[in-house]
């Protein structure tokens, strides 16, 4: 079972959500630093301090993580690739991109955004201790940030996709090649890497610490895998990307005003035998009817009903000259398996899932084909 993330507020309109696994990890280093950094380097303090101070670091170290996340999004927001949302978990934290970048330049821009945005922390946290020498906790606070916003960045710079070394890996690889083969190579040094870090948790295993084996195994685990699946969502991208949707709506003639239930289950939904039918309001504008909305009601009301006043608002559409892609991305977005296909305010039909995961299906097809 999978609960779905808090969300905490909206930053330059991202959403920043707080993922449950997050209480763990802020655990995790709340104790650590509560038990072991602070009172190693800074003693003589109560426990409740240690854990007040251990608390407030590890919060201010996710500060860091999302505005290392915000960065990468302002750079493609500036150019023109929209962000849905920030997500903090576990691992620290993630951008939602929603496209992948037009070009080398971009890829490359938006990448090391957020590496450039750690480093300039680490720097300001050093300006700062420099500035405030006392031997205190806040001190120990500043030192802290300074070091883990600086490893923040060399982390990331490791060239293993999809961290941000990997996609600057593959904006170089993109430059010189195609974007599917710079993604290919990319994400085989992210498994390589992701390996290596799966084997430093054999070797801590095997000299006792516990917890420095579970969290390099699950590190790597999570790299391996996410590296994989970036790779298929790239390939997946490029494919949707070709086509429009256009090519393959199902056309549907919109439910009038005045139809009622009965008319539309004798001239509609025969014909179309759609989930959703768009349907003309009496203000002139675009709603949209359920099928299970129309079979809850008693066939002995059908001649009395309008299918109108089922209806609603039309939440999401997709124009004819959008890609699939993007119409499968607003599908998973709201949940829904069918959208309607609107120019200007005319609607011209429907876009079904099914239809998509087809031509999915029989490129995947193809390809394994080939491969024998």
């Amino acid at each position: 079972m999978r609960f779905k993330s808090i969300p905490l507020f909206k930053i330059f309109g991202i959403q920043v959500n707080l993922d449950f696994s997050w209480f763990i990890v802020f655990f995790l280093i709340s104790f650590t630093l509560a038990e072991y950094f602070y009172p190693h380097y800074y003693p003589g303090h109560s426990f409740l301090v240690y854990w007040l101070v251990g608390g407030i670091s590890a919060i201010l170290l996710f500060a860091s993580v999302l505005l290392h996340e915000l960065s990468h999004s302002l750079v493609a927001i500036h150019f023109g690739i929209p962000v849905r949302e920030i997500d903090l978990f576990i691992f620290g934290g993630v951008a939602m991109i929603e496209e992948e970048a037009p070009s080398p330049k971009v890829e490359f821009l938006v990448a090391i955004a957020g590496p450039v945005c750690s480093f300039f922390l680490s720097f300001v946290f050093f300006i700062i201790a420099f500035f405030y020498p006392q031997d205190d906790l806040f001190n120990g606070i500043i030192n802290y940030l300074m070091l883990v916003n600086f490893a923040l960045a060399v982390f990331n710079l490791v060239p293993a996709f999809p961290l941000d070394g990997g996609r600057i890996l593959r904006s170089v690889i993109w430059a010189k090649k195609d974007l599917l083969t710079a993604t290919k190579i990319s994400s085989w040094t992210g498994t390589a890497f992701a390996y290596i870090l799966m084997l430093f948790g054999i070797l801590s295993l095997i000299q006792g610490s516990l917890i420095s084996a579970m969290w390099y195994g699950l590190l790597g685990l999570f790299l391996r895998n996410a590296s994989k699946m970036s790779y298929e969502q790239t390939k997946l991208s490029l494919i949707l990307s070709k086509f429009r949707v256009e090519q393959f709506m199902h056309t549907v003639k919109p439910v009038l005003p005045d139809e009622t239930i009965s008319e539309f289950m004798i001239s509609h939904y025969p014909v179309y035998k759609t989930n959703s039918f768009p349907v003309i309001g009496d203000d002139g504008r675009i709603y949209e009817v359920n099928i299970s909305d129309i079979q809850s009601v008693p066939q002995s009301k059908w001649n009395f009903i309008r299918v109108l006043d089922l209806s609603h608002p039309i939440e999401v559409f997709v124009s004819p000259y959008d890609t699939l892609l993007k119409a499968l991305k607003l599908m998973n977005r709201y949940q829904v398996n069918e959208l309607p296909v609107v120019y200007g305010n005319t609607v011209l039909g429907i876009i079904k899932r099914d239809v998509i995961e087809a031509l999915i299906e029989r490129y995947y097809l193809q390809e394994k084909m080939q491969e024998n």
